[in-house]
């Protein structure tokens, strides 16, 4: 995903390549929102040998590491742009499908008590692998080159096994035997499934495009890659990381509502920040740094309460998995999707447009989580049984 929504676009625009042509990139990460349409064969089958998770990991991690070797021999440029996206779209199903794997074991195995600490800890991973697939990455491209860095990310990737090949999976009761196979219908049918994935879905967007807006105001500033490398990974996913943390004890103390709304307001004020900067109303660098570790610092309280939220919710149903691919892929879905229109319309109309349109989209969630009577269960430190 790092590369996907972060690397390869800044270097596309770094080199000299249209806002309308590196809209493009992030679709070829659309895997990760369509993901909900294969989890139901995720969790119905799996080789029993080898076991009911580990048989989509373990090959899924493969594809994802021969992946990244590949683009090792694809040069970033507009010429390449086609065989580029081929094979982040490969690296985006191999670990779109690995996620289902993931997620559904998390929730099997899990105490409720304990989901907020879980969250933050799979929420930790990904801000891991986003740093060192994104800001490391870009720095990395201009010290080592792309082949060697892309050869670099493949060895860690396939290092990244090594716990999973002498993990031994125990088969619970049920996981192979289901009296209902997964399935889509099951969901929807689920009360507050509806409601839930609307909101769930929308209150990541404007934390998701500033980010990627940020790249391009600072790419048009002067910024080189390892000035950007360092600010996006340092101030935007480290504080991402921080509010991740601080996330489970909110969650813990006043609920789902209260931290995905502080989370939201934090967002919000760090999008004010951005668009003063999109203006050229203050250009100093450290109001750069503040808006970006504001906005880390409430992306990582939204994203936390939505997981756990989300990861409870499909903790009650037979289909865990299932229900987790869909909830994430209509999240990731509104992701790339308005991240893609904000980039569009940013070369079009220009970048303070982009910010004023979030914050009014980041607004109605807010109304909706406080007046709407679909949410008032999100005022609660537990689902309701």
């Amino acid at each position: 995903m790092g590369l996907v929504f972060h690397a390869v676009p800044t270097l596309l625009r770094s080199s000299q390549l249209s806002l309308e042509m590196t809209a493009m990139v992030p679709l070829a990460g659309l895997f990760w929102a369509l993901k909900f349409l294969w989890s139901p064969f995720v969790d119905n089958h799996c080789i029993a040998r080898i076991g009911y998770r580990k048989s989509w990991i373990i090959p899924m991690q493969l594809l994802m590491a021969g992946s990244i070797y590949c683009l090792s021999f694809i040069e970033i440029d507009e010429a390449s742009l086609f065989s580029l996206m081929i094979f982040l779209a490969i690296m985006s199903f191999a670990g779109s499908t690995q996620d289902i794997a993931t997620d559904g074991f998390a929730a099997e195995n899990s105490q409720s008590d304990y989901l907020g600490l879980i969250n933050t800890i799979q929420m930790s991973g990904i801000l891991v692998g986003l740093l060192v697939a994104g800001p490391l990455a870009l720095v990395l491209f201009e010290y080592l080159g792309y082949h060697h860095t892309y050869i670099a990310l493949s060895v860690l990737v396939l290092l990244s096994l090594l716990p999973v090949l002498f993990w031994s999976e125990k088969v619970r009761v049920g996981q192979r035997h289901r009296a209902e196979k997964a399935s889509l219908r099951l969901f929807f049918r689920t009360p507050l499934a509806t409601s839930s994935l609307v909101l769930c879905s929308l209150v990541t967007v404007y934390g998701v495009v500033i980010l990627a807006i940020s790249r391009f105001i600072l790419v048009d500033g002067g910024w080189s890659m390892t000035e950007i490398g360092t600010l996006t990974g340092v101030a935007h996913l480290m504080m991402m990381l921080v509010g991740c943390l601080f996330a489970s004890v909110v969650i813990q103390w006043r609920g789902y509502r209260f931290t995905l709304a502080a989370g939201l307001v934090m967002v919000l004020f760090g999008g004010g920040l951005w668009l003063c900067l999109a203006q050229a109303l203050i250009s100093a660098n450290w109001f750069v740094w503040m808006s970006a570790l504001v906005v880390g610092l409430g992306m990582g309280l939204v994203a936390v309460s939505t997981y756990t939220y989300t990861m409870r919710f499909s903790q009650r149903t037979p289909q865990p998995g299932t229900n987790i691919a869909i909830f994430q892929s209509t999240q990731t879905l509104c992701e790339i999707v308005f991240s893609s229109i904000a980039t569009y319309v940013a070369g079009s109309l220009g970048y303070s447009v982009v910010f004023v349109a979030g914050s009014c989209l980041a607004l109605l969630c807010l109304v909706a989580l406080f007046k709407l009577r679909y949410y008032a269960h999100f005022n609660q430190q537990l689902m309701p049984a």
